[in-house]
């Protein structure tokens, strides 16, 4: 038909689509009007007309052909040739989605109002492909898709996969907003076994994403239970990387208040066998707290008869707690007719620590400890 048509439109002298429209619309005769731009897709194959939009433009154009034709002969031959195009195709099922897989996926999922679609595509795509799968919802204003797009692949995406990904995501220039990176990584802390996320963390820090490692630490740490925190610390104690990561360990309310909830998690640390990270808890609790809260877990450990835990924590005060929160420990000691865990610290301090430090030390203790703790330097 449209081969037949390019004919009809030779012999009318190919005139303008402008020409043509402007000529349906003067015509009152005809069954349907066109503008330029319908006549244009038609005339190229773009479109498939109406059989009364086909009639319209066959009577124009047999109207100013050179040749002598009857408007309703062509009518005629048209509509037959019409019908003939159109009759292999009148069984056919109708195709209501796109033959593009990613489009396909959309309108599936805009069609039942679930993601799954989406996700099961997204799970067989690189992760460029992924980003771009992301833009494009976000580009349609589907938001809520999105960030269901990233959970779920957050839930069931290889381990191996995961760091590639995440280094794609866009971060947030908002320190209030979440991004696209900290909302996967945290659905994966929150989702995935504890063996995953140690995996995971591990790979992000060979890699050097501390940033990313700090998003899956700070999930674990305030949402999971003891087992899977202790398990996360000692994979990143062992694995070399320090308990900074993310920058969320070294701030003052990271480690539990509850004395019960440390006491748990040094048994946690002992059952994995990673004493060291006992000695790192027993250095950093209390940091930033009243000097009660080192002495109360201390006379719980005893109470527990954990001594070498108690003796540990006495090591620690001597070796590596600031010289304020130990003059506080001291000075509760000795006060609580503890004189002799008082002395001995005092002496430890004043022996391992350098002399600036020591009279850092000295600086913080009460008058009564002052002259004891002299005296020791003196001796050391």
């Amino acid at each position: 038909m449209l081969i037949e048509l390019h004919k009809l439109y030779q012999l009318a002298g190919t005139p303008g689509v402008r020409a043509i429209s402007a000529e349906i619309q003067k015509r009152d005769d005809l069954s349907a009007t066109m503008n330029r731009d319908l006549a244009s897709q038609i005339l190229s194959g773009r479109r498939w007309p109406t059989v009364k939009q086909l009639d319209s433009l066959v009577r124009v154009l047999a109207n100013q052909a050179v040749v002598d034709l009857e408007e309703d002969v062509e009518s005629l031959r048209f509509v037959a040739l019409w019908t003939a195009a159109e009759q292999p195709f009148s069984n056919d099922p109708i195709e209501i989605y796109s033959a593009d897989p990613v489009d396909r996926a959309f309108e599936e999922a805009s069609a039942t109002g679930r993601i799954f679609p989406i996700v099961e595509l997204a799970m067989r795509r690189p992760p460029h492909a992924i980003i771009e799968m992301l833009d494009k919802l976000s580009g349609r204003g589907w938001g809520k898709f999105a960030t269901d797009l990233l959970e779920e692949l957050a839930g069931c995406l290889e381990v191996s996969r995961v760091p590639a990904l995440a280094s794609l995501l866009p971060p947030s220039f908002d320190a209030w907003a979440q991004s696209d990176a900290s909302t996967f990584l945290e659905a994966f802390a929150r989702r995935r076994s504890v063996g995953d996320v140690c995996e995971l963390t591990d790979l992000l820090m060979r890699a050097g994403a501390k940033t990313h490692a700090g998003y899956i630490v700070k999930v674990v740490r305030d949402e999971r239970d003891l087992f899977d925190t202790a398990k996360l610390f000692v994979v990143l104690h062992k694995g070399g990387y320090g308990w900074s990561v993310g920058g969320t360990w070294n701030l003052d309310d990271v480690w539990p208040n509850s004395l019960e909830d440390v006491l748990g998690l040094i048994a946690e640390f002992r059952a994995l066998g990673c004493p060291e990270a006992v000695l790192t808890l027993l250095t950093r609790y209390g940091s930033g707290h009243s000097a009660s809260h080192r002495w109360n877990l201390y006379q719980l450990l005893l109470e527990r008869e954990m001594q070498d835990v108690a003796e540990m924590m006495a090591q620690s005060l001597m070796n590596a707690v600031s010289e304020r929160e130990v003059a506080e420990f001291v000075s509760i000691s000795a006060s609580a007719g503890e004189g002799e865990l008082a002395s001995r610290v005092i002496k430890g301090v004043v022996s391992v620590r350098s002399r600036n430090s020591s009279s850092h030390f000295i600086q913080f203790l009460p008058a009564e400890l002052v002259a004891i703790a002299n005296e020791d330097r003196k001796r050391a």
